[in-house]
C-alpha cells in the first residue's frame, strides 16, 4: 500500500512538472520577442576580408565617390538587435560587370541586391531573388546615382532609401514589436545580368501566395503543423501519465 501511494506520488510529481516544463518553454519564447527593424542595409565589399562592412555614410554622399571596379550591396532585412545581416553573397565584379566596357569618363560600379528572405517580406509582398547588376555610370556620380541607372530607387524626404526595384511595394522600413528574431543567413547564388531568373518569388510563391517550405507545404502551415504536434504530444503524454496514475489507485484500494 505505502509503497503504491509512493509510486503514485512520484507519477504526479512527474506529471505537473512535465505540464510546468512547458509552460515555461512557452513563457521564454515569449520573453525571447523584442523589438525590430525592416529596412534596406548599405554595405561595401571588402576584397582583402571578402566580407561586407556596414557603410558609414550614406549611398548619395557626394564626399565619398565610388571608384571604376568597386562593389557595394543593399539588403532588406527584419533586424533584431545590433546584429547587422549583410548580401548572403559574396560581391564578385568579374561575375556581375566583367563583360562591361567603360568609355571615358564613366566607371563600372557592381552591385548586390539581396531582396532578403520571406521571413523579412512585408505582408502582401514576395521576396524575390537576390541579383547582380553592373551600373555604368558618368565619374562625379553617387553609389545611389550610379544605381538608379539601372535599378529605380524610391526614396522619403529625407533621402532615406525605401525601395529598390519597387520593393517593399510600400512603406519606407518600419519598427517591428514582438518580433523573434530571424533565423541565421545561407549562402545564396545571384541572378547575373544576362542569366534568365529561375527562382520565383517567395521560393517558388506566386504574388499573393503564403511562401512555400520544400514539401509544399507554405510557412504558415507549417508552422500551424509544428504547434500542433507539440500540443498533441504533451497530450497524449498526460493522459499516459494520468492512466497510470488511476491505475496505481485502483490497484492499491483492492490492496487495502
Amino acid at each position: 500500500m505505502a509503497l503504491t501511494r509512493r509510486a503514485l506520488a512520484i507519477l504526479l510529481t512527474t506529471m505537473f512538472a512535465f505540464v510546468g516544463s512547458g509552460v515555461l518553454a512557452s513563457a521564454g519564447a515569449e520573453n525571447a520577442l523584442a523589438k525590430g527593424f525592416t529596412y534596406w542595409g548599405y554595405y561595401t565589399w571588402d576584397t582583402k576580408t571578402s566580407s561586407w562592412p556596414y557603410s558609414e555614410v550614406g549611398a548619395n554622399d557626394p564626399k565619398s565617390l565610388p571608384k571604376d571596379g568597386d562593389v557595394y550591396g543593399f539588403r532588406w532585412a527584419l533586424v533584431v538587435g545590433t546584429d547587422s545581416r549583410p548580401p548572403r553573397a559574396d560581391g564578385d565584379f568579374d561575375a556581375i560587370c566583367g563583360s562591361e566596357q567603360a568609355r571615358d569618363g564613366e566607371k563600372r560600379i557592381a552591385f548586390v541586391l539581396d531582396y532578403g528572405t520571406q521571413t523579412d517580406a512585408p505582408d502582401g509582398d514576395n521576396a524575390p531573388a537576390p541579383r547582380g547588376v553592373c551600373a555604368t555610370a558618368q565619374e562625379d556620380f553617387t553609389v545611389q546615382q550610379a544605381l538608379q541607372t539601372v535599378a529605380p530607387v524610391r526614396t522619403d524626404d529625407s533621402g532615406f532609401i525605401c525601395g529598390i526595384n519597387e520593393y517593399p511595394s510600400s512603406g519606407c522600413g518600419e519598427q517591428l514589436s514582438d518580433v523573434a528574431a530571424p533565423p541565421a543567413d545561407e549562402k545564396v547564388a545571384l541572378v547575373l545580368p544576362g542569366e534568365e531568373e529561375t527562382a520565383t518569388p517567395g521560393n517558388g510563391a506566386q504574388p499573393g501566395d503564403d511562401p512555400a517550405e520544400p514539401d509544399g507545404t507554405t510557412t504558415d502551415e507549417a508552422a500551424d503543423d509544428s504547434s500542433s504536434t507539440g500540443t498533441w504530444t504533451i497530450a497524449l503524454a498526460v493522459a499516459a501519465i494520468l492512466a497510470l496514475a488511476v491505475g496505481g489507485l485502483v490497484v492499491s484500494r483492492r490492496r487495502g
